[in-house]
């Protein structure tokens, strides 16, 4: 099972939660030593409201000014009534990112005082091109973000996410965020779609709620059957041609099968349906009961009169 959900900030000021599609919502906190992101309790209490998994995030500042313990203490002191109730996060994306010490060490300073071992945000690039391996052998979980590109992405449909991020060192990362042009309804702009590879009891315990700290390792989200991959590509979710073969072989799915079955589908939706009238049977009933119309029916069937049909008489409904 997976789940899906947003991580926002003061960007996304207006953002009604009750009225967008969601499993997780993670605020920003804190970054550096002194700013408190405005709308972080407002936006963490709404969701709490909400029944929403709840993640908190602290944007690292490593400049030759700050400090990680520093970092650690002031993230942690501006979000005590958080911890336990939902997972801590080291977003680890601005300068000096090859300074692994320096993000171990605000990890550890957060896992001393509030007993809860924080997640990392990391791009892929990153993950892989410096030694995590201190990191990784702690038990602090990953969460990757790679884009395939910019285009916006609908309602959490992953067609166009492309290939999963692979990382060095550690065996698994709890989430992926996907894309940052994702749109889902009832907002209007940008958000930052993620996918959470585990249930709702898989997020308490990066929370701390289960009493343990330590991740576990979250299950695999489970595959689409080749039958509703089918449909989405006749929705035109999987594009056309090459680009189609491209997109299911990367996503782990048999181009070969996939396309037998939207080919057998669409060979039985063209094949016509016929009905055969029986004794107090009316065209406008008929049509109910087939999800058209009678006008439709008396069209195609070239029936001059929709009121006057007999029993035995053969009309295409499909």
């Amino acid at each position: 099972m997976a789940l899906k959900g947003i991580d926002i900030s003061k960007w996304q000021t207006g953002i009604d939660l009750s009225k967008v599609d969601c499993d997780f919502v993670i605020v920003k906190a804190t970054e550096g030593i002194g700013y408190v992101d405005r709308k972080c309790d407002s936006f963490y209490q709404q969701a709490k409201r909400l029944g929403k998994k709840l993640g908190f995030y602290h944007f690292a500042r490593p400049t030759k000014n700050n400090d990680p313990v520093r970092e650690a203490d002031f993230f942690y002191e501006n979000c005590k009534g958080y911890f336990g109730k939902a997972i801590p996060i080291l977003d680890w994306e601005a300068e000096n990112k090859q300074n692994v010490a320096y993000a171990k060490a605000w990890l550890d300073r957060v896992y001393q005082r509030s007993g809860v071992k924080p997640v990392i945000y990391m791009s892929e690039s990153v993950a892989n091109a410096y030694n995590w391996s201190s990191v990784a052998n702690a038990d602090y979980g990953l969460w990757v973000a790679k884009y395939r590109d910019n285009n916006p992405d609908y309602n959490y449909n992953m067609a166009n996410a492309g290939t999963r991020p692979r990382v060095k060192w550690w065996k698994f990362y709890c989430m992926w965020q996907w894309t940052s042009s994702g749109r889902l309804n009832g907002y209007n702009g940008n958000l930052d779609c993620n996918v959470f590879y585990g249930d709702g009891t898989t997020w308490d315990k990066y929370a701390g709620k289960s009493g343990t700290t330590q991740p576990v390792k979250p299950t695999q989200p489970v595959k689409k059957s080749n039958e509703e991959i089918a449909n989405e590509v006749i929705n035109g979710a999987w594009g056309n041609g090459e680009d189609r073969k491209k997109r299911l072989t990367d996503a782990g799915y048999n181009y070969t099968v996939v396309q037998a079955i939207v080919n057998k589908k669409m060979a039985a939706k063209n094949q016509s349906v016929y009905y055969v009238v029986k004794s107090g049977d009316t065209l406008s009933g008929i049509a109910s009961k087939y999800g058209t119309t009678y006008q439709q029916l008396a069209k195609i069937n070239g029936i001059a009169n929709p009121n006057k049909i007999y029993p035995g008489q053969k009309i295409r409904v499909k």
